[in-house]
């Protein structure tokens, strides 16, 4: 039988990660993902963590980070998590999920929040197993600002 571990995730975790987003749904390139680890690695308000079979087989992960907001207290947020679809129900979500628990724990934070897709049914039946309960339903809207090179400058039009 394989044991399980959680463990800070690394640059050699990201071919897995970017593998496992497709899962979710987000389609991202190896580089993409190993440049984002990277960033907020030493970061100490976030954390990406990976479950591995034996120590070395990445089966899922969960990115967290701690957010502040004027409007309410420090909470743990859920950026993603996700475990593959060939290892669902063995307990590695869960195993993920204390892991957040510990995390937010060690950083004196006592609520963690996720925000799950309204189609994703089966995340909404594993979050409230997990004790979370439902607090609001929302829209998410982006707004893409386009970049300017660094290198050109603008030309004034009279």
């Amino acid at each position: 039988m394989a044991t399980l571990e959680t463990r800070l995730a690394t640059a050699e975790d990201a071919p897995t990660i970017a593998k496992l987003s497709l899962e979710l749904g987000y389609d991202a390139d190896v580089p993409a993902v190993r440049y984002r680890l990277a960033q907020i690695r030493d970061e100490g308000d976030h954390a990406v963590f990976v479950a591995a079979l034996d120590g070395k087989t990445v089966v899922g992960w969960v990115h967290l980070a701690r957010r502040c907001t004027l409007t309410s207290r420090a909470f743990i947020e859920i950026d993603g998590l996700v475990v593959a679809s060939a290892h669902r129900r063995l307990g590695i979500g869960r195993a993920l999920m204390e892991r957040a628990r510990s995390w937010a724990a060690q950083l004196k934070v006592d609520d963690i929040r996720v925000r799950a897709q309204a189609h994703r049914t089966q995340a909404h039946t594993f979050y409230e197993r997990q004790g979370f309960s439902l607090i609001k339903e929302q829209r998410v809207y982006a707004l893409e600002i386009p970049r300017v090179d660094v290198g050109s400058t603008p030309t004034l039009v009279d």
